[in-house]
C-alpha cells in the first residue's frame, strides 16, 4: 500500500502558510501514519524541527468524517497519538492509552496552555477534526513543540494515531518512518500511557496504516524530502 501522490500536493499546499517554520525542518526522521478503515481515509505526517523543537504536522482527511457520522455535540472528532501500535485485524483498542510521558492526564488539557496537555493529545492542543458534509477535511498544518522523535518514553515512533468519535475509537494507523517498507514492531515504546475513557473500537477495514512503503519529495528549506505516494 502506498500513500497517494495527491497527498504530497496537499502537504505542499498545507505547508504554504507555515513557511516561517520551514527553515527549521529537519530532513531526517520524518514519520507518517496512514489510516484506511471503516470508510475513513486520513494521512498524517510529522517532520522534526531543529534543536529538538518539536514537529511540523500535516494532516489530510480524504473521507469518512461526515456530519452524519459525528456523535459529539461539537461536531468534531478527537485524535491522539497512542502508546502502542495497532493490533491484529485493525484492533484500535490494542493501541493502549494516550502518549503521556509527563503523566499530566487528560482532564487538565486546555488549548490555551498546551503544556498542560499530554504529548499525544493532538486534538486537545490543536482542535478537533471538524466533520463536513462530504467527510473530507481540507489539508491543515501546525507546529507542535511537544512532540518528540527520540527517548524510550517520549518518541512517537512505533506508536499509532487514533481517531475517536465522542470517545469511541473508530479508526487508527501506525506511525512509521516514511521510508519503511514493512509494519513496525508490535511492541510499545515504553508504557507512558494515560486512561482513555471509553475504548470501544470498530474493527472492520481493509488495511493497517503501518504496512506502507513511501517516498516523499518536498522542497522545504532547500531540502528535497521525496515524493511518490499512491495507494
Amino acid at each position: 500500500m502506498f500513500l497517494k501522490s495527491s497527498f504530497v500536493l496537499s502537504v505542499i499546499a498545507a505547508a504554504s502558510y507555515t513557511c516561517q517554520a520551514q527553515s527549521q525542518l529537519v530532513a531526517s526522521q520524518i514519520m507518517a501514519s496512514v489510516i484506511n478503515m471503516n470508510g475513513i481515509e486520513a494521512n498524517f505526517m510529522f517532520a522534526p524541527l531543529a534543536n529538538n523543537g518539536g514537529a511540523q504536522v500535516w494532516i489530510e482527511v480524504k473521507s469518512g468524517l461526515t456530519k452524519k457520522f459525528a456523535v459529539s455535540p461539537t461536531g468534531g472528532f478527537e485524535y491522539h497519538i497512542h502508546v502502542k501500535p495497532v493490533g491484529p485485524n485493525n484492533d484500535c483498542v490494542a493501541t493502549g492509552g494516550h502518549l503521556d510521558p509527563g503523566n499530566v492526564g487528560a482532564a487538565k488539557c486546555t488549548a490555551a496552555k498546551p503544556d498542560t496537555c499530554q504529548e499525544g493529545d493532538l486534538s486537545g492542543k490543536h482542535g478537533e477534526l471538524k466533520a463536513t458534509e462530504s467527510g473530507s477535511i481540507p489539508p491543515q498544518s501546525y507546529n507542535d513543540k511537544y512532540i518528540r522523535f527520540s527517548g524510550e518514553t517520549t518518541t512517537i515512533a512505533g506508536r499509532s494515531v487514533v481517531i475517536h468519535n465522542n470517545g469511541t475509537r473508530v479508526a487508527c494507523g501506525n506511525i512509521y518512518p516514511f521510508d519503511q517498507s514493512s509494519s513496525p514492531s508490535t511492541s510499545a515504546k515504553g508504557d507512558s500511557s494515560a486512561p482513555d475513557g471509553q475504548v470501544t473500537s470498530l474493527h472492520s477495514g481493509t488495511s493497517s496504516g503501518g504496512q506502507v512503503v513511501a517516498t516523499m519529495a518536498m522542497g522545504v528549506a532547500g531540502a528535497v524530502f521525496g515524493a511518490l505516494m499512491a495507494f
